[in-house]
This record gives structure tokens, sequence and C-alpha cells, in this order.
């Protein structure tokens, strides 16, 4: 477990030196230029079309987009329940 920890620094130490930097966009508005919406759910603490968990990081290479995260989106408040005779 260690030699993983310092394996996986010395990595990041190296990408950083390249301008690679993750994007880690939880609870930022959702940008579908640099986001990937994999799912929406509700939810009455987070504003509409805000990113509410990231399923995987994106990366930046010197301000350009490598790779889209891949996040769920904020689709609103939950509706209350609705009789299903109502309609």
């Amino acid at each position: 477990l260690e030699g993983q920890q310092a394996t996986l620094r010395q990595l990041l130490k190296a990408l950083e030196q390249f301008g690679v930097e993750a994007v880690d966009p939880e609870g930022e508005p959702f940008d579908p230029e640099r986001h990937e919406a994999v799912s929406m759910q509700p939810s009455d603490s987070v504003a509409a079309d805000s990113v509410i968990a990231v399923m995987q990081k994106g990366y930046l290479m010197q301000g350009r987009l490598l790779r889209a995260a891949r996040v769920v989106v904020c689709s609103g408040p939950p509706e209350a329940a609705q009789d299903p005779e109502d309609g």
C-alpha cells in the first residue's frame, strides 16, 4: 500500500510538471463543455443544474480539456408524490 501511494505521488508530480491538472467540479454549475452528465438526481440542498457528485474526475492540460469530468447533475427539488388518479 505504501509503495502504491509513493508511485501515485510521483505520477501526479510528473503530470503537474507537464501542466496537467484534475478537474473536480462538485458544487459548480454544470458546464457541457467540461462535464459529461451521466445521471440526474433531485435535491433540495443543491441548486438545479449544479454538479451533485463526481463519478470520474476530468483533466486539463495547460488549460485545454483532456477528459471531461463525468458527473451527476441536480434536476431541481424533488417533486411531491402524486396520486396516480390525479395524474
